[in-house]
């Protein structure tokens, strides 16, 4: 059996739709780049003589000019960095949030050089991770050690510390965010000193950076709970909208992984089920055609901006045609999921009993109001934590993850969506676009204010701090 990385391939969704268009002469329009081409910045000279770049995040919606850039090789070099700070500090990962976390005109620090994996145990299933490892590469050198992650986002570019930062989680109802896979943390503070935690030795500061914004100082190193390495069965299928929302707790019940995509404007969507394999159960069948499937909805996209009248005839076209498909592969080679088209996106968390609720809310809202979007709308079931700033924090989840590419506005089509959310008691994504302040995030987490203090503890002079954190914060 050849277990290379098998992708599922769901541009057929609206390939006939595509056909049918390009056969009529109407898709001989030129269509939109998604390509992302920010205006030629040369950088300015840092404080050392040297070019210091400018810093866009992966879509583009945020952009800084740091007048320092750092890229430590060891702890000690990091430690020496902050001692010797005379600015605030921000760090960078890959740059996958949305929201203004990274940003700052001072310096910009990247751990993108202490990454790796150490001192794995496959008899304990514990290792530890360097803070700028990238979760693909976690899951390939953990695989080469007879190990798998006990669950995984479904985009595996992030670096490991910038997805502790902000809850980054996959989906399952017995499985909680990344955060909560960790056992023990380092820490760099203010002060230029290694501090360790965990739920036995430093509690509040543990519970407090499994959620941490890059506020609490830096991390550098965690370890790492996992599980014995293991395969993975992927199946879709499209069902009509009712059926799948109606459906959705039976589904969540049933597998160690569901998730949903709806369609707005359609009337289908889109269901996917993960469960462990044993691998002599996997069949020797053909790989999937690697692809993605946003390049069919960017290519959907740029149709309807000519033929907005056909919006959902195209989407209910292409869905109602679509086969139902399996993949195998290990474990990190199912998680991750390719992103080669570029989006803003807003996510929230609502109570996972009133989540398709919500969801129908939101997809009867986009037709209503004719909103014209047409990027699926990802929904999820997370384990509740005990994660101060955590989404899940107390309760178990639904998370509602709203989209749109990154050169058309998403403005108005949140602004539309996220009352609703809020409606549902939703929790925003702190790395995803919202619109909350300090005291609306205060009335959603009742241990805001602990944080707020263990981080004034920490960092009294807010050397971890941009405008942004202070804005959602609460820090003066």
């Amino acid at each position: 059996m050849n277990f290379d990385r098998i992708r599922l391939n769901r541009r057929d969704l609206l390939k006939a739709s595509a056909t049918a268009l390009v056969a009529s002469g109407t898709a001989g329009v030129s269509s939109c780049s998604s390509q992302v081409k920010p205006a030629a910045m040369p950088g300015i000279t840092g404080p050392d003589g040297r070019r210091v770049l400018p810093w866009s995040n992966w879509s583009g919606n945020q952009h800084c000019q740091p007048s320092q850039r750092l890229l430590p090789k060891k702890e000690e070099e990091l430690l020496s960095a902050i001692k010797n700070a005379t600015q605030p500090i921000r760090c960078v990962g890959s740059g996958h949030s949305f929201s203004p976390l990274v940003p700052t005109n001072h310096t910009l620090l990247s751990l993108a050089r202490l990454r790796g994996v150490e001192n794995a145990d496959p008899q304990a299933l514990e290792a530890d991770v360097w803070a700028g490892t990238r979760l693909s590469q976690l899951g390939k050198e953990l695989w080469q050690q007879g190990m798998s992650t006990i669950n995984m986002s479904d985009i595996d570019s992030q670096a490991f510390a910038g997805a502790l930062a902000t809850s980054t989680h996959g989906t399952g109802k017995q499985l909680g965010s990344l955060s909560t896979q960790v056992k023990s943390l380092r820490i760099a503070s203010a002060a230029g000193d290694i501090v360790e935690c965990s739920a036995g030795s430093n509690s509040d500061l543990f519970h407090a950076a499994g959620n941490h914004l890059g506020a609490l100082g830096v991390i550098s190193k965690a370890r790492l709970r996992t599980d014995k390495a293991y395969y993975l069965k992927e199946y879709s299928w499209m069902m009509t909208e009712e059926e799948g929302l109606e459906r959705a707790q039976e589904l969540r019940d049933a597998h160690r992984h569901y998730e949903m995509y709806a369609l707005p404007h359609g009337d289908y969507m889109l269901g996917i089920a993960i469960d462990k394999i044993d691998p002599a159960a996997i069949p020797d069948v053909p790989a999937v055609e690697s692809g993605d499937a946003y390049e069919a909805f960017r290519t959907l996209a740029n149709l309807i901006d000519y033929l907005p009248f056909l919006r959902s005839w195209l989407v209910n076209f292409g869905a109602g045609g679509v086969e139902p498909e399996t993949r195998y592969g290990a474990s990190h080679e199912i998680f991750g999921n390719l992103r080669d088209i570029r989006f803003n996106e807003m996510e929230y968390t609502v109570p996972a009993e009133v989540g398709p609720q919500c969801l129908r809310e939101i997809l009867q809202t986009i037709k209503k109001h004719n909103i014209p979007v047409v990027f699926p709308i990802e929904a999820r079931y997370i384990k509740g934590d005990d994660i101060w700033l955590s989404p899940f924090y107390r309760r178990d989840g639904f998370s509602i993850s709203c989209h749109n590419f990154h050169d058309k506005d998403y403005k108005k089509y949140f602004a539309a969506i996220e009352p609703i959310l809020w409606k549902y008691d939703g929790r925003p994504h702190w790395g995803k676009i919202h619109t909350l302040s300090a005291a609306e995030f205060r009335a959603r987490y009742e241990r805001f204010d602990d944080f707020r203090r263990l981080r004034a503890e920490l960092d009294p002079q807010g050397l971890f701090l941009n405008d942004h954190l202070r804005h959602v914060l609460g820090v003066s």
